[in-house]
């Protein structure tokens, strides 16, 4: 179906983004990226209009775009549907508008025809591209009537600051998924949101002879070439209400020292950084913090407001609430949660994460059950998508499993600790299959990642069939080292959702990568395991109880 003449390319762009600060005007391919996204916009013959703001610092953005010869309107800065509104006034009710931003420069004329059209012959009047791997190839088109009714109908500030909510709320969610070629990156990150993305895409659109003309699958794979190509998930994941993979970067390293077998200490600012920055990089899905962890959260914010929040999302845990009595004030409960909540989100630069947890399951009652109360508002307000709590022990985890109203635990377990394969917690683990299960303790905080080490507790029982039986069966099962049986073992019950590695260097997230891209054990290696090692006593596989001399 040929593309209707009453069609107008809308690309918003601004110079004040908060992550990277006048990308627009960054040099692609010899040009400012604004200019290079509205060329491809229009290099079939498109009408492109760049709509900025009419503030003083978009002025050098919209000189740019001018000298370029391509057409633009400036409009509110914090008004964007207001804005769109107004860029495309003089267009009749059913003309086509579509929309673009000036940090993806990838879609071309070609692939924004391919759009408009797939949404004609489908009889609708919005589609958007879908492409849940790839990053960097957004568009969507609407009705010029449906901006109107938006504009008139909201006062949302999230509405009029998105442009499309309302016109997704109001229409048939059509999605457009474009079919890639043999040999096309199907996992690649093409937006430029942080520097490092400048870098990215400086690299790969400098192998690419004419960057305004080329076709877009062609600047897919020069992205991938460059740098940009995203690691394959995890195998071993399970379905969940946020999407966590199996592996959690545990950040509680980030924010103090921490760990029997800590040998570096803290890394600084830059160094946590870099952590996340290669954690994101090697298939970890989510970041594992709380209000107690020192300066985890902060410097967790500080990578999430410069890229980071696109690639990895957030459990945190509400401050301890060992002031509060088990009876307190409803009120002081709910202030309580609320005051964790917001200096949890202010820290870490976010309006919402994944997941909010209490430190302690004991918590979780307290203020006559105003605690609980708290954190379902806070989901209800859309802070968080799940609550729950990190637990000690099988008597908390089956209260826990018995409220509908937790979603997710974090607990202790490893092959030492047999607590949590008891029939009765099976039994009620299988029940809630909707249930986030993540396992902290993996290593026993690295006892049992470094057998050999001075650092037991004196009170661990007999641990000479524990440090003589792990390398026995890391030969035996052709296991990689006892870090590699200790993940495997733990990721091989189907109770698992994911399991918590925290690190201090990025070498260690490396390591981890490689022990999450093995194999599980099977239950047959898993038997075997029991077999060999005893499970530990209670002074061992409880941390808190230990003694070290």
């Amino acid at each position: 179906m040929p593309t209707p003449v009453a069609v107008r390319v809308v690309l918003q762009s601004r110079l004040s983004s908060s992550r990277l600060p006048g990308k627009a005007m960054l040099t692609l391919a010899g040009m400012p990226a604004v200019v290079l996204a509205a060329r491809r916009a229009g290099n079939s013959g498109l009408p492109v209009v760049v709509a900025t703001s009419d503030q003083s610092d978009d002025d050098v953005l919209a000189d740019a775009v001018r000298a370029a010869g391509i057409e633009v309107f400036r409009g509110s800065l914090h008004d964007p549907l207001g804005r769109f509104v107004a860029a495309t006034a003089d267009l009749d009710d059913d003309a086509l508008v579509v929309r673009l931003t000036g940090d993806n420069a990838v879609p071309d004329g070609a692939f924004l025809t391919e759009l408009i059209d797939t949404m004609l012959a489908a009889g609708q009047d919005y589609i958007r591209v879908t492409m849940a791997d790839i990053y960097g190839v957004g568009a969507e088109v609407f009705r010029v009537r449906l901006l109107r009714a938006a504009d008139a109908d909201t006062s949302d500030p999230f509405d009029r600051e998105h442009v499309t909510p309302w016109i997704r709320r109001h229409t048939g969610d059509l999605d457009f998924v474009p079919t890639l070629a043999a040999g096309d990156p199907a996992r690649v990150r093409c937006t430029i949101d942080t520097l490092q993305d400048y870098v990215v895409a400086a690299t790969a659109l400098g192998k690419v002879a004419d960057a305004a003309t080329a076709p877009w699958r062609d600047l897919l794979r020069a992205w991938a070439d460059a740098g940009g190509a995203l690691p394959e998930p995890l195998a071993g994941g399970r379905d969940n209400a946020i999407k966590q993979g199996p592996w959690v970067l545990g950040a509680v390293q980030l924010g103090v020292v921490y760990g029997a077998a800590n040998s570096s200490g803290q890394p600084d600012a830059v160094g946590a950084a870099r952590i996340l920055a290669v954690a994101a990089a090697s298939g970890v899905t989510h970041v594992d913090t709380a209000r107690a962890y020192g300066e985890s959260e902060a410097r967790i914010g500080a990578s999430l407001a410069h890229g980071l929040s696109e690639r990895i999302g957030v459990v945190t845990k509400v401050r301890p609430l060992d002031d509060l009595a088990v009876d307190a004030p409803a009120a002081a409960a709910r202030d309580a949660v609320h005051a964790s909540v917001q200096e949890s989100l202010r820290l870490l630069k976010s309006s919402a994460v994944s997941a909010i947890l209490l430190h302690r399951w004991a918590d979780w009652a307290k203020g006559s059950g105003a605690v609980a109360d708290a954190l379902q508002q806070v989901r209800r307000d859309g802070l968080c998508a799940v609550v729950g709590a990190s637990l000690s022990s099988p008597e908390e985890l089956l209260a826990a499993v018995a409220d509908e109203r937790v979603g997710y635990v974090q607990l202790p377990f490893n092959l030492v600790d047999r607590r949590w394969t008891s029939p009765q917690v099976q039994e009620a683990l299988a029940a809630r299959s909707d249930l986030i299960v993540t396992v902290r303790s993996v290593f026993l905080q690295g006892l049992l990642a470094v057998p050999d080490t001075a650092r037991w507790p004196v009170n661990a029982g007999d641990i000479d069939p524990i440090r003589d039986g792990l390398p026995r069966l890391v030969k035996e099962l052709g296991r990689d080292s006892a870090a590699d049986l200790a993940v495997a073992y733990v990721r091989g019950h189907s109770f698992v959702t994911s399991v918590v590695l925290g690190a201090e260097t990025t070498d260690q997230v490396r390591d981890q990568a490689r022990l999450m891209r093995r194999a599980p054990l099977t239950a047959a290696e898993i038997e075997r395991v029991n077999e060999v090692i005893p499970a530990g006593v209670p002074t061992l596989v409880d941390p808190s109880q230990w003694k070290v001399e």
